[in-house]
């Protein structure tokens, strides 16, 4: 039995001793540091399916917004903006070393997938080496510049370690923290006595929701009706699928569906030169109706309104496989504009 101690205690000594070289054992900041060196730009700013960010706001009303991947392809990614004052659009490349804004565009409140846009300019996000003293010219030719790593910046979503990323202006700067498996974290700009910061509060992985308005005839004799519902946008959904699902789906048997089971939204394209829609369906959307001129004009005012009203737009064209809309009751010409009208027509609650 003593022989057994004996062992046990040399058996110790020999693995403390070891392990108390400083040679062998690295502290947490050497441990951290190592880490940090691993690191590319592709962790400073992923790309996130179904991720929700959500920061808070100090110093301005518009400063508390919320931002979401609704595409992403390859080394791009469209981003929307969300802030109590307007919805912002980016489409985001990583291409060399670079992170770099490509596009942008405000007052964007409906769904468009815009990744194949041609690039309007480049503004150089994060650049490698992701390094102190790392230099360049933002796209109005401010100087921008990686003035910190393993910086700790405190948000309500925790301390976060970041990199930190200063552009200097004339009479102001803006300060960038991007964490590694987050991104943008945190966003501070100063200017004279003024500070407004975004502060990163929350992380939902889930979908996120829109809000659209839904269309539905009720019966031969009366208006349309509407209802305040929600699409579930994930990232790089179909947007014609979804609402597609909501012309065949009231959410109430008292509301008649406006497409058949059958027929398909082809596709939903935008004319950003005059702001119109077109909306193009499979021929079952007129095969499949089995209307009289009443009731098909109620079908084609809830199709209009629906989508008008998601798209902001004042007008929509319906076509059939890239065709005319030629049924029985009614003929449109090739790029004949429907006007959304929604005079009169009340909300349908259960």
């Amino acid at each position: 039995m003593r022989k057994i101690v004996l062992l046990l205690l040399v058996f110790l000594t020999i693995l403390i001793t070891g392990c108390s070289s400083s040679k062998d054992l690295a502290g947490p900041e050497e441990i951290y540091e190592v880490k940090n060196e691993s690191l590319s730009i592709d962790d400073y700013f992923p790309f996130l399916e179904n991720t929700v960010f959500e920061y808070a706001g100090f110093g301005s009303e518009f400063a508390e917004k919320s931002s979401y991947f609704e595409y992403i392809n390859g080394n791009r990614a469209q981003i929307k903006i969300i802030n109590p004052g307007t919805n912002l659009l980016m489409i985001i490349e990583n291409k060399g070393g670079l992170i770099k804004e490509i596009y942008s565009e405000g007052e964007f409140y409906h769904i468009e997938n815009l990744l194949n846009i041609d690039a309007k300019g480049e503004n150089i996000l994060l650049k490698e080496p992701l390094e102190v003293g790392n230099v360049w010219e933002t796209i109005d030719g401010a100087k921008r510049e990686i003035t910190g790593v393993n910086v700790d910046i405190e948000t309500p979503y925790g301390v976060l370690n970041a990199i930190e990323v200063s552009t200097f202006r004339k009479d102001a700067m803006d300060l960038d923290y991007y964490a590694p498996g987050l991104g943008l974290v945190a966003s501070i700009s100063r200017d004279k006595d003024i500070e407004v910061k975004s502060l990163l509060k929350s992380v939902n992985y889930k979908a996120r929701k829109i809000a659209i308005e839904k269309y539905y005839p009720i019966d031969i004799d009366s208006d349309l009706v509407y209802v305040n519902g929600e699409i579930n946008f994930e990232t790089n959904a179909s947007i014609e699928s979804l609402i597609e699902d909501i012309l065949k789906n009231p959410n109430n048997e008292m509301l008649i569906p406006v497409i058949s089971p059958k027929t398909k939204l082809n596709s939903i394209q935008l004319d950003r030169n005059n702001w119109k829609l077109r909306a193009d369906f499979s021929p079952e959307l007129i095969s499949d109706m089995n209307y009289g001129g009443s009731m098909e004009s109620k079908v084609l005012m809830s199709i209009v309104n629906t989508l008008g009203r998601f798209y902001d737009v004042d007008g929509i064209t319906i076509t059939i496989d890239g065709r005319a809309y030629e049924s029985g009751h009614f003929y449109f010409k090739e790029d004949e504009v429907l006007e959304v009208n929604t005079e009169g027509m009340n909300e349908f609650r259960d």
